[in-house]
């Protein structure tokens, strides 16, 4: 009887095992299945796929186009944008047509770029509130008969809903609006690294004349000068002797940074102060210019400083598209071949100069 009973429970064990190898065989099979998916997906994503599969492994997984300082930029919002800027284009037979990679590139570049910018607006406390979204939304609105009007022209021209085109263009534009002047607010001074001095000068353009000597020329703009250094009134001497258009208004340049002006004239007036007349007249290939100095200010340029900050950023491109950011990868690795080349320079130098020593104190000792 026990012997039955035990025959009994062994073949239950057995059946046990056999269909706890079964399901477990199933189970495996089905993650290997899942698994060829996601692997096919995410491959298909890498490929730059827009079929319907391979966004919904992307949005499943979350997965990233491109990222830049570790923040991620979307599959989904980089195919959506793309396909956005395709159908504008093919709307507007008129323009010229970029090529794909074009395409692409103006996608990725502001897709990344508002991603920066988004995280250094955190740093200026810059967000963007809903009454600047619907000042903007009644501004764009206004251009047409009513809103279902701005809904017909967004879905024809892009493909977007208002809602859509305000989460897409009008949020990132404030945005960056805001963050420029939160930017452009700030204050600074000389010792800023990314502020650039500005001054405001005025002067006195003596032309050069066929009809005179350029002594003559030179003699007469140091002869008005001197009456200034005397006291006589700048802007009065200017509207008297200038000879171009500024002699109507005293002789006033405005404000304006380095790389405005000819070398020559820059050189000179950056050198002084604010109220400091030139000691001497400025020789130009426009002639000879009497420079004073009125004030002076430092200010920051945005897109400047945005430009650095892209330059400087960790960028890595995730899909098998175009980097447009490659050259200034390119341009950094040329700036550092160019630094170690000094250093060897340098190096070589020293090493001449050790030679040249140990010569010359060999040849005294002997």
């Amino acid at each position: 009887m026990e012997e039955k009973k035990s025959k009994s429970r062994k073949r239950g064990e057995t059946k046990v095992g056999v269909l706890q190898a079964f399901i477990t065989g199933i189970v495996l099979v089905l993650v290997l299945v899942v698994l060829g998916f996601v692997v096919y997906g995410v491959a298909s994503v890498k490929k730059v796929s827009d079929s319907g599969f391979a966004l919904q492994v992307a949005k499943t997984f979350n997965l990233s186009a491109a990222k830049i300082n570790g923040l991620s930029v979307s599959y989904l919002d980089y195919i959506d944008d793309l396909q956005t800027l395709e159908k504008f284009y093919a709307e507007q037979a008129d323009l010229p047509q970029p090529s794909e990679e074009e395409v692409s590139d103006q996608v990725i570049s502001r897709l990344l770029a508002n991603t920066l910018i988004a995280e250094i607006a955190k740093d200026y406390n810059v967000e963007v509130l809903d009454s600047d979204v619907e000042e903007m939304k009644a501004q764009l609105l206004s251009q047409f008969p009513d809103e279902a009007a701005a809904e017909t022209e967004l879905m024809t021209r892009y493909g977007w809903t208002l809602e859509k085109y305000i989460q897409k263009v009008i949020k990132p534009l404030l945005l960056e609006q805001k963050l420029q002047k939160a930017f452009d607010e700030a204050v600074i001074d000389e010792s800023d690294e990314i502020a650039e001095r500005q001054i405001k000068a005025s002067h006195i353009l003596f032309k050069l004349d066929p009809n005179t000597s350029q002594k003559d020329t030179q003699i007469a703009a140091t002869e008005v000068l001197k009456q200034i250094k005397n006291g006589a009134d700048f802007a009065q001497l200017a509207a008297q002797h200038g000879t171009d258009g500024t002699k109507d208004v005293g002789g006033d340049l405005g404000w304006f940074g380095k790389g405005v002006m000819v070398p020559e004239f820059e050189e000179a007036v950056f050198a002084l102060k604010p109220g400091e007349l030139r000691d001497e007249v400025v020789e130009t290939s426009f002639g000879y210019h009497i420079v004073r100095v009125e004030d002076e200010r430092y200010v920051r340029d945005f897109v400047g400083f945005m430009d650095e900050q892209i330059k400087s950023a960790e960028i890595k491109i995730l899909i098998s598209i175009h980097n447009p950011f490659e050259s200034l990868d390119d341009l950094e690795d040329d700036d550092d071949e160019e630094a170690e080349g000094d250093e060897l320079e340098e190096v070589e130098e020293d090493k001449t100069e050790d030679d040249v020593e140990d010569t010359e104190e060999v040849t005294l000792q002997e």
